[in-house]
């Protein structure tokens, strides 16, 4: 009868720390996954991924056949052309001449990032048209896309800016052959067009959410697609770099050319190294920085 009594106990026991356990591992989750708590975990979650992607990502390019390394520490993958321009100095080309080229590969490389956007748009329009609910699953789910694009500029930069565009006017420079550039940056816009399409073609067929029609018009073949479009979450307004690099600096796409330097002027004076010494603000004035670089790239900022 002891005996019995005793395992009745250890079962009762044993039930209540087991409930014990379910109960504080639910309320912890219901804590975390608060709204509150749920915002936050998405918003961290594409910032991190902005500062990942930049790290993990080689930032400097070959010019093959003048040997030297060029750096594209700007986000997404642009840059200042300051080893162009040495280059250039260091190959007897004159200070008016270098200066012209170094404007000239700003002025592509701006055009080129612009219709990237154009495209991405339509990457981050479709995100809202699966209908995906925006909590931190999906937004992981969609982050690999959104990561796509961002290779596929770096892949246009390194495959057809650095060869077809700067290698090319340094060899123009040289007269060793003649360039078009509006030509050339007309050409990576198809590029963009169609690995765009492509990415958003298996977006819509790995949410499951479209259905899939062939019809011929001109005697090509294209696919038509209807979306379900309920319970649209906004999520490009989440995954636009033109809205991060307007939150980043605390301006608006109405803010104007010298309101955003103002801005730009007045977070560097808080977190700039020489005035804040903390990691925080170390960290904060790289992100700034690169808010600010964004917008100067797509003539934002003038």
């Amino acid at each position: 009868m002891v005996k019995m009594l005793i395992i009745i106990l250890c079962i009762i026991l044993a039930l209540f720390v087991i409930g014990s356990i379910t109960f504080l591992f639910t309320f912890k989750k219901n804590r975390i996954e608060s709204p509150d708590a749920q915002i936050r975990k998405n918003e961290e979650l594409l910032s991190t991924n902005r500062k990942v992607w930049m790290r993990n990502t080689k930032r400097t390019v070959l010019v093959s056949k003048y040997d030297y390394f060029e750096s594209f520490e700007e986000f997404p993958f642009n840059s200042e052309f300051n080893n162009t321009k040495e280059y250039l100095l260091k190959n007897n080309f004159s200070f008016t001449t270098t200066n012209d080229v170094i404007k000239e590969l700003k002025e592509a490389q701006s055009k080129i990032l612009n219709f990237w956007l154009v495209e991405q748009r339509k990457l981050l329009k479709a995100f809202d048209q699966t209908g995906l609910e925006d909590n931190y699953q999906n937004r992981n789910f969609l982050m690999k896309f959104y990561n796509e694009s961002l290779n596929i500029y770096m892949k246009v930069v390194t495959q057809g800016f650095v060869p077809r565009i700067l290698k090319a006017k340094i060899d123009f420079l040289k007269g060793d052959a003649l360039l078009d550039i509006d030509k050339e940056v007309n050409l990576m816009h198809s590029w963009f067009t169609k690995a765009i399409d492509e990415l958003i073609n298996e977006l819509y067929k790995q949410s499951g959410v479209y259905q899939q029609s062939e019809s011929y018009t001109n005697n090509s073949q294209y696919q038509q697609y209807s979306y379900q479009q309920q319970r649209q979450s906004k999520m490009s307004d989440q995954f636009s770099d033109i809205n991060w690099a307007y939150q980043t600096l605390g301006v608006t796409e109405k803010s104007t050319s010298d309101e955003i330097k103002k801005q730009y002027r007045k977070l560097a004076m808080t977190y700039h190294p020489d005035k804040n010494k903390t990691t925080e603000a170390k960290d904060k004035m790289v992100e700034i920085n690169r808010a600010y670089q964004f917008l100067k790239s797509i003539n934002k900022v003038n």
